[in-house]
């Protein structure tokens, strides 16, 4: 593994995975994480010309926000609060002038099924200050689709008879094989705009948003994620002096993590872009690192592909690191085989290395972390990794 990927950022992220636990929803959905807290100052900020509309799970709200005198904001918008009182802000517009004439933001966000209040928010400083909070918009509950989970077989599917055919798949494989069960098959057929994510995936997936990526240089901006041509775009690059990566996360039957042991593949290719990389993880539910981590496909976005088991009881040590030579700029399918006895990785179904030594025990869920990889990036540096396929088996001898 490269240093810059495991020493200081693992600590990194276990620090911000254990806030991640504590405060979920305001990471699935919020924009202007870390958000503007309810009980925040409203001195000095005044809203007017509040209107929500709401279609389906799409949400566009309209506010004209203006200050006693022209200040410039760090970060403003709409914040949102779920029933339950969680974050689920808007995104934010970054470096902005609040002025006593006003500035008009309109924001556009997707939203799982409830009520929802909303406010004007700016960030001055370190300091929040919102409007009130008494303006609402309600998103109705939808029957789910077949396609939540595993879909039926097409022209981009396949139907395999055994872990090895799946694993060195082209198409992505529908079905159960022998000794595991198939509870998740994302091939993203349906398009979403940039801006839009998670979009007509919303209860399939959920991302990381608005908060530092692993080593701390880069941002987490689930903005970057589209879908066409039945594939997953992340598109990477620098905005505002921020490099932007995305940590797209599948949810199987609207669920996040709860699984122990599965096979867990992705079929993915990107360009090659100095100073990012990829972090294909499993990483514990419980957030305690101590759990042990499962990497891969992990590396430099312009380098070759390595595999990693984090060793159980002492994470910051690796009990397994497998170096490859395959490189992210080619089509290939990646693939976790995980059982209580035997930790596998595979590439287009050809094992490259197996342990059947420290194997994690605990519940973990899968995070497909692209960000910087220790350096910062140049801001010309711009590309993109794509996802064709993902899926998901829980384990069943």
């Amino acid at each position: 593994m490269d240093t810059a990927m495991m020493k200081k950022p693992r600590v990194t992220r276990r620090m911000r995975l254990a806030v991640f636990g504590m405060a979920l929803g305001a990471l699935v959905l919020g924009g202007l994480s870390p958000a503007a807290p309810a009980s925040a100052s409203t001195s000095g900020l005044s809203a007017s010309g509040f209107k929500a509309s709401v279609h389906g799970a799409k949400v566009t709200v309209k506010v004209k926000v203006s200050s006693a005198k022209t200040r410039k904001a760090v970060r403003a918008g709409i914040c949102a609060r779920s029933s339950t009182h969680r974050n689920v802000d808007f995104s934010a517009s970054r470096n902005v002038n609040i002025t006593p004439h006003g500035t008009t933001f309109t924001k556009v966000k997707t939203f799982a099924p409830g009520r929802y209040t909303y406010a004007a928010c700016a960030e001055f400083g370190h300091t929040w200050k919102t409007s009130d909070w008494k303006h609402t918009f309600t998103v109705k509950k939808v029957a789910k689709s077949a396609s939540v989970a595993v879909k039926p077989a097409s022209a981009a599917t396949v139907i395999v008879a055994s872990a090895a055919a799946a694993a060195s798949s082209t198409a992505m494989p529908v079905g159960d094989l022998p000794g595991w069960h198939q509870v998740l098959a994302q091939n993203f057929t349906r398009d979403t705009a940039l801006g839009d994510f998670p979009g007509p995936y919303t209860g399939q997936w959920m991302s990381y948003n608005g908060f530092g990526d692993t080593s701390g240089i880069g941002l987490y901006d689930q903005s970057i994620i589209s879908s066409h041509n039945d594939e997953l775009d992340l598109y990477v690059h620098t905005a505002d002096g921020r490099p932007l990566g995305a940590a797209p996360i599948p949810l199987v039957d609207g669920q996040w993590g709860g699984q122990r042991y599965g096979m867990f593949s992705v079929r993915m290719k990107a360009d090659a872009l100095a100073g990012y990389g990829a972090a294909f993880l499993l990483w514990p539910d419980s957030n305690n690192w101590n759990q042990g981590e499962i990497d891969f496909p992990e590396g430099a976005l312009n380098g070759t592909v390595s595999a990693f088991n984090h060793c159980p009881g002492h994470p910051q040590d690796t009990c397994l690191a497998a170096a490859t030579k395959t490189n992210f700029t080619a089509w290939h399918t990646y693939t976790i085989e995980w059982t209580p006895t035997k930790l596998s990785f595979l590439i287009d179904g050809k094992v490259i290395r197996s342990t059947t030594k420290n194997i994690p025990q605990g519940v973990m869920h899968w995070v497909g972390q692209v960000g910087t990889n220790g350096v910062k990036p140049a801001a010309s540096v711009k590309g993109h990794v794509f996802i064709d396929w993902m899926t998901i088996y829980t384990y069943r001898p």
